[in-house]
């Protein structure tokens, strides 16, 4: 951008309005500190891209497309064929189009006017590579399988005092082994079976998605040094480690722990004018998903943990300050350790390597012996030495002089 506000050159802007199986475009002529100039309309489909590409957009351009289904892989397309691709926010040209004036054409254009207004510096998603966005998509598999078989469990139970079943619609845990030997024993009709043997049969399919998905998680979280790495962090056990990985790819990306915080939704919001200045609620700009997961990993930290950040959190709940509150700063603090975690920084205490042990010996166990084997670790015990040890080896040569000398 500053080489072009610079030399003042022109540039080819291809603005695409994508579909599932319509692609509209835009091809313009953009000056930097200008609006783009309209050259000419392309409409083609997705499995022609490449083709309309090669033959009628000059080489050099730089498509942007707003960021949807099928986004991320048309830009990798488009990659592989020698075409710049920049995936935008979803909302980038909202406000651009008059309510009385919206086509697919007039959307394309638009989305090529909205970043020659707004730049690249907010509004350009980052492209993840093919493997993590197939961790992505087994992130949404383990989220769904878990959101369906707790509704599923609730209808379940919802079913079972409707019709006479509340010893079973007291238990926790909905056995459907036990739910069909009650439902055997009563003389019901069935109509009235069927729905319960539906939602039995989808309440074993759903957990059945969910252990799968838990499992093939923890073997990859079992060969992933930085999904390791983050697991150093009290709080943050593997299936969050996999969400968080998955979704950053790569912390160097992130220049410091502020811009972390600020993609997981954990900066405040600042309202400031004349007078009146100061922070507000936090933001919600950002992965809220993953906020959640922090979250709720900062509500074990603050019973469990030992550390600075975790003594300075109780103190604050006890001195009155709303839980809630506590909670969602400590979640912060725990992102800006995870950074420097990721970062490769070392380790500055020792309070969470038990913690550290025990859910790296879960993810071995959850992983499988073959697949410990596979990594080269002949069982979980090794899996955990090999892991551990040189992550708080540092510390431990800082505790051995000063024993020397006491002894």
């Amino acid at each position: 951008m500053q080489e072009r506000r610079q030399t003042n050159t022109t540039t080819t802007l291809v603005g695409m309005d994508l579909h599932s199986e319509k692609v509209q475009l835009c091809v313009t002529r953009w000056t930097h500190g200008a609006d783009p100039v309209r050259e000419r309309f392309l409409c083609t489909t997705v499995a022609a891209l490449e083709a309309t590409y090669r033959r009628q957009v000059p080489e050099g351009a730089v498509t942007v497309l707003e960021a949807s289904t099928n986004a991320f892989s048309v830009a990798r397309r488009l990659g592989t064929i020698g075409f710049e691709a920049r995936v935008l926010v979803s909302d980038i040209a909202a406000g651009l189009s008059a309510r009385d004036r919206i086509n697919d054409r007039i959307d394309a254009y638009n989305i090529a006017v909205a970043y020659a207004r707004r730049g690249a510096s907010r509004t350009e998603v980052f492209v993840p590579s093919v493997q993590y966005q197939d961790y992505r998509t087994i992130w949404f598999a383990y989220r769904n399988a878990v959101k369906d078989s707790t509704r599923l469990k609730n209808r379940i139970w919802a079913f079972c005092s409707e019709h006479g079943l509340e010893e079973l619609a007291r238990v926790r845990t909905a056995d459907p082994a036990r739910i069909r030997k009650a439902m055997e024993a009563r003389d019901w009709s069935a109509d009235r079976r069927f729905p319960l043997d539906g939602l039995l049969d989808a309440l074993q399919f759903a957990r059945s998605m969910r252990e799968r998905t838990r499992r093939r998680i923890a073997e990859i979280v079992a060969g992933t040094p930085a999904m390791r790495k983050a697991m150093t962090v009290l709080g943050v056990a593997d299936v969050t480690a996999f969400a968080l990985m998955a979704f950053v790819e790569r912390i160097d990306r992130f220049q410091s722990p502020k811009k972390l915080c600020s993609y997981l939704a954990l900066n405040p919001t600042v309202r400031s004018s004349g007078k009146s200045e100061g922070g507000h609620r936090l933001s919600n700009r950002g992965r809220t998903d993953l906020k959640a997961l922090l979250v709720e990993g900062a509500q074990s930290a603050l019973r469990y943990g030992r550390e600075p950040m975790h003594r300075w959190a109780r103190r604050k709940v006890a001195s009155g300050k709303m839980r809630n509150v506590v909670v969602a700063a400590l979640a912060r603090r725990m992102a800006v350790a995870l950074w420097h975690a990721l970062m490769g920084h070392p380790t500055p205490c020792r309070e969470p390597e038990a913690n550290f042990r025990r859910k790296l010996a879960g993810v071995g166990r959850n992983a499988g012996v073959a697949r410990l084997k596979a990594l080269g670790f002949a069982s979980v015990r090794d899996y955990v030495s090999a892991i551990a040890d040189p992550i708080y080896a540092h510390l431990k040569q800082k505790e051995e002089p000063s024993s020397k000398g006491i002894a």
